[in-house]
C-alpha cells in the first residue's frame, strides 16, 4: 500500500496545494493519477486500486475515493484539507510539506539573527526575514533551495563568512577558513553573488576582500611611479608591464607625459596596440577591478580618457561601468558605429536586449544612444569584436578624437 500512497504523496508534494497549502480539499482525477504514477495498466493497476481502497478505509475519512453516484465508478482521489496532509505523510513515514515549509522558515529566521558588519546588518535581517515569509508561503527562496538543508546551511555559512571577512586574501585561503573546504566558495560563488547583490548591491567577492588571483593590472606607455623617494620610468619598457595593486599605496605618486589614456577591453588587441604605441598610456581592462581604479584615480585630473572595446551591448556596459567605477569622463573610441559582418548576422540575445534597455535608461551620450537603438532596430550585432579593426585605424581615430567634455 505504501508504494501507491508514496506516488500520491509525490504528486501532491509538487502540486500548488503541496507547495503552498490549500484552502480546500486536494483532489486529483482518478485516471489522471494512475497515469501519472505509471499504475494505469495490468497488474500494477489492480494492485494500486486495492491499495487505494485500503488506504481509504484506514484514513478515518481523511483520504477518500469519490465515485459516480449511479455507476460507483471512481472519479477522483480526495485528501481532506484539515488533517489529510498530516495523515498521509505520517502514514508513509515522510516529512509533510507543511512541516518542511516551517522548518525552512525557522532556518531563515535563525540566520536573520546572525551578526554581520554595518552597513549590511539591517539589509541582512530584512532579507532573511523575507525569505522566511516566502518559505512559509511556498514561494521561491532562491538562491537557497527548498529541498537541500545541507546546501542551504553551507550557503548561509559562506555568506556570513564573506560579509565578516577582514583584510584581503585569495579565494581558496578564505574558503578554507570560512567553509573548512578550500574549494567551497568557488563552488557556491554563483549563488553567493545572487545573495550578496540582494543584501549589499554588490555581487563581487573582491568587494569583500576575497580575490581569485593577486590583484594586478597591465599597462603600457609613459608612466612614472615614485615610492619612498625612488622612481621607475615605465616608458622605457618595450613590452606591457603587470604590477600588483600593493604597489599602488596611498604613498605612491604617479606621473605621465601622455596626453591621453586609452583603456582596452580585450587582451590580444591590447598587446597589438602596445607593439606600436606612439606614446599613449594604455590600460588593459574590461569591468575594472580595484587595481585599475587605484591607478586611474592617481592619474592627472586633466588627462583625456578614451575606451576601445567591442561594439556589442556587453562592450557598452563595460564602458558604463568604467565611468561609474573610476569617476572619469571616458569617451568611446570606434564603438558607436555598426560594423558590417558576414551573413547571416549575429542576432541579439534576450539578455542583450535587457542590457540595452538598462543602458538607455541611464545617461548615454547621443552617439551611444543612437548606436544602441540601431542595434535594436537591426537586431544584428555585426562584426562587433574590436579585433576586426586594424591597429592603424585605432591610432588614427585616437589622434582625431575630441577630448571628453566634463
Amino acid at each position: 500500500m505504501l508504494q501507491t500512497l508514496r506516488a500520491f504523496a509525490r504528486i501532491y508534494r509538487n502540486s500548488a496545494a503541496g507547495r503552498r497549502g490549500s484552502a480546500g480539499d486536494y483532489t486529483i482525477d482518478y485516471e489522471k493519477f494512475l497515469r501519472a504514477a505509471k499504475l494505469a495498466d495490468g497488474d500494477a493497476r489492480e494492485i494500486a486500486e486495492r491499495e487505494l481502497r485500503i488506504a481509504e478505509s484506514q484514513s478515518a475519512g481523511l483520504f477518500r475515493i469519490d465515485v459516480h453516484p449511479r455507476s460507483a465508478d471512481p472519479l477522483r482521489l480526495r485528501l481532506a484539507r484539515d488533517g489529510g496532509e498530516s495523515w498521509l505523510f505520517s502514514h508513509i513515514g515522510e516529512e509533510s510539506p507543511a512541516h518542511a515549509r516551517h522548518t525552512l522558515a525557522d532556518f531563515f529566521t535563525r540566520n536573520s539573527l546572525i551578526t554581520v558588519p554595518e552597513p549590511w546588518r539591517q539589509p541582512w535581517t530584512r532579507w532573511f526575514t523575507e525569505l522566511a515569509r516566502r518559505a512559509l508561503h511556498g514561494d521561491s527562496v532562491q538562491p537557497f533551495r527548498r529541498d537541500d538543508s545541507h546546501g542551504n546551511h553551507a550557503l548561509a555559512t559562506a555568506l556570513a563568512g564573506v560579509l565578516n571577512w577582514q583584510g584581503e586574501s585569495l579565494v581558496r585561503y578564505a574558503s578554507a577558513a570560512i567553509c573548512g573546504d578550500s574549494k567551497q566558495l568557488q563552488t557556491l560563488e554563483p549563488r553567493l553573488q545572487t545573495a550578496l547583490r540582494e543584501i549589499t548591491g554588490s555581487s563581487s567577492l573582491e568587494d569583500f576582500g576575497i580575490f581569485h588571483k593577486p590583484r594586478s593590472l597591465t599597462f603600457h606607455g609613459p608612466l612614472t611611479l615614485t615610492l619612498a623617494g625612488s622612481s621607475i620610468d615605465f616608458s622605457v619598457f618595450p613590452a606591457p608591464v603587470t604590477l600588483s595593486t600593493a604597489n599602488f599605496t596611498t604613498a605612491t605618486h604617479l606621473t605621465t607625459s601622455a596626453n591621453s589614456c586609452l583603456t582596452v577591453e580585450n587582451e590580444d588587441t591590447f598587446h597589438e596596440l602596445a607593439a606600436t604605441n606612439p606614446g599613449v598610456l594604455l590600460i588593459l581592462t574590461s569591468y575594472p577591478g580595484t587595481a585599475v581604479r587605484l591607478l586611474v584615480e592617481r592619474l592627472p585630473a586633466d588627462l583625456a580618457f578614451h575606451h576601445f572595446g567591442d561594439s556589442d551591448p556587453a562592450g557598452a556596459d563595460i564602458l558604463r561601468d568604467l565611468r561609474e567605477k573610476t569617476g572619469r569622463n571616458i569617451s568611446p573610441l570606434l564603438m558607436t558605429s555598426h560594423r558590417a559582418g558576414k551573413s547571416p548576422g549575429q542576432p541579439l540575445a534576450g539578455h542583450e536586449l535587457k542590457t540595452i534597455s538598462r543602458l538607455l535608461d541611464g545617461n548615454p551620450t547621443e552617439a551611444e544612444r543612437l548606436h544602441l537603438q540601431n542595434l535594436i532596430t537591426t537586431g544584428d550585432k555585426g562584426a562587433f569584436e574590436q579585433e576586426h579593426i586594424p591597429v592603424q585605424k585605432v591610432w588614427a581615430a585616437l589622434a582625431n578624437a575630441t577630448p571628453p567634455q566634463d
